[in-house]
């Protein structure tokens, strides 16, 4: 990882330091969160091919639905596919109540979009 690289990495995951940070999750961070400047950088030293891994690999919390959009449309996936989203767990330790909520919370996700 060079320089630039750390420094974009200890802006958008701060919580770790740039060597623990996997190279796919720091790029959708860019992808999602990254100013053009960071953007224009991964496209020139990361390449489009390991964005478009990073696009397909990613997990529910990765992207925004702006962003999830945006690079679907930019890469040229149509339509785009759904926003991953969490499971929640059929757990005998979840109860119905947390289950219900999660549930409706992600409905309501849904109609934002």
């Amino acid at each position: 990882m060079d320089e630039e690289l750390k420094s974009i990495a200890r802006s958008l995951v701060w919580w770790k330091p740039p060597e623990a940070v996997d190279r796919l999750y720091l790029l959708r961070r860019i992808m999602d969160l990254g100013t053009p400047e960071m953007v224009r950088y991964a496209r020139e030293n990361l390449g489009e091919t390991v964005m478009r891994e990073a696009l397909a690999t990613a997990e529910a919390g990765n992207f925004s639905a702006v962003s999830w959009n945006y690079w679907h449309v930019f890469f040229g996936v149509r339509p785009t596919p759904a926003l991953p989203v969490r499971q929640i767990p059929d757990s005998p330790h979840v109860s119905a109540e947390i289950r219900h909520a999660a549930a409706r919370a992600t409905r309501d996700v849904a109609v934002a979009r």
